[in-house]
């Protein structure tokens, strides 16, 4: 699954980490080409939101968003990390170390490589891959003058639960209820 052949043609056309064996995530790399894969790149982040953009390949939405994250932002209909297509949503589940491995942990990010708005917290437990028809854009200042993007999924198409199995992998358990 790691071959670059066998990624969807969107995600497959993105700069690769060889090292790795993953594609760069289109948030992940900075305008000048610097890539790192703990932190979001903000203005990469803030054309996501404007352009309408998937934060994993880089190209424009179609009618439809996914979000993934886990049952807080779901429930709250508000998430700080851009939304995805489907394809590259589940393909990101799988590739991803972060979301794929449960022991995986982001470096720790601290001071001026601190993207704003990204807050360290635990990781999410289960997971939830969620579908929306569209997104709104909103922010806020919050007391450090940091400015945190959200966005604001629309009404939920689908919604589905991933946990990690007892070797730490995860999988997806079955359907959310849409409320």
């Amino acid at each position: 699954m790691n071959s670059r052949f066998a990624l969807p043609a969107r995600l497959a056309a993105r700069p690769f980490d060889v090292r790795r064996g993953l594609p760069v995530p289109y948030v992940s790399e900075s305008d000048t080409g610097e890539v790192d894969f703990g932190r979001l790149d903000p203005r990469r982040v803030l054309r996501c939101g404007l352009e309408q953009l998937c934060s994993a390949c880089g190209q424009p939405h179609e009618e439809s968003v996914a979000f993934i994250g886990g049952p807080g932002g779901f429930a709250q209909r508000r998430y700080t990390d851009p939304p995805l297509h489907l394809e590259c949503a589940q393909w990101s589940l799988a590739l991803c170390p972060y979301l794929a491995a449960q022991q995986h942990r982001r470096r720790r990010n601290t001071g001026a490589d601190l993207t704003p708005g990204f807050i360290e917290a635990e990781k999410a437990d289960p997971l939830i891959l969620a579908v929306a028809a569209g997104f709104a854009l909103g922010g806020r200042i919050g007391a450090d003058k940091a400015t945190t993007l959200e966005f604001y999924p629309r009404p939920w198409i689908a919604a589905f639960r991933f946990d990690y199995t007892s070797d730490g992998r995860l999988a997806e358990t079955g359907p959310v209820d849409l409320f």
